[in-house]
């Protein structure tokens, strides 16, 4: 149960992430419009933003002062979070730091392709909510006649619990089961 969670504590969190992750891309490229160095944006982003996002810089910002290389610090904030969209920020600014170039305008460009993403995430998500809702009707239903139909005539149902027919029965259906929600998982999870 506490590894269930924190799985769920952690997807939660980079979610958040996940969502204010745009905000402060464009915040960091209005900054540097406006003359601020990375530091200096990266700082504005720390004090502006909400907690994943600005405590995840914060610890970029940190390893920074205490010396770290930039690209080791945006590689370790890679690892520590494992996300496509860092991975993208992070490349990013590895790419940007190395040939060049308007640093303000990739931040904007970025924060608007993961604000695309985003919304057809959200999309897929609604349009495939349907077919997982299908699959859980469909794989509790077995169960709930079975309840049923036990305390209507538990005289009728009691072979299936008692004897070898009833369990190879009670096995098949199970493995049928399993199958259908493999097969319907499959055919919702899209991935973009």
């Amino acid at each position: 149960l506490p590894r269930l969670a924190w799985i769920w504590l952690r997807k939660r969190r980079q979610e958040r992430l996940i969502e204010q992750l745009p905000d402060g891309l464009t915040m960091m490229a209005g900054s540097m419009r406006a003359g601020a160095s990375l530091q200096i944006a990266l700082d504005l982003v720390v004090k502006e933003s909400p907690a994943p996002l600005s405590q995840e810089f914060s610890v970029l910002l940190r390893e920074q002062r205490l010396g770290l290389a930039l690209e080791d610090s945006l590689r370790g904030l890679s690892q520590r979070l494992q996300l496509e969209d860092v991975d993208l920020f992070v490349s990013a600014l590895t790419i940007a730091k190395e040939v060049g170039g308007n640093l303000s305008e990739i931040l904007e460009r970025l924060a608007a392709t993961l604000r695309a993403k985003a919304v057809m995430e959200g999309k897929i998500r609604a349009l495939t909510s349907q077919g997982k809702l299908q699959g859980i009707v469909v794989g509790l239903l077995p169960v709930f006649l079975a309840g049923v139909l036990y305390a209507m005539d538990p005289v009728a149902m009691m072979p299936l619990f008692t004897t070898l027919y009833g369990w190879a029965t009670m096995a098949a259906i199970l493995v049928m089961l399993l199958l259908g929600g493999l097969f319907i998982r499959k055919i919702v999870s899209i991935d973009v």
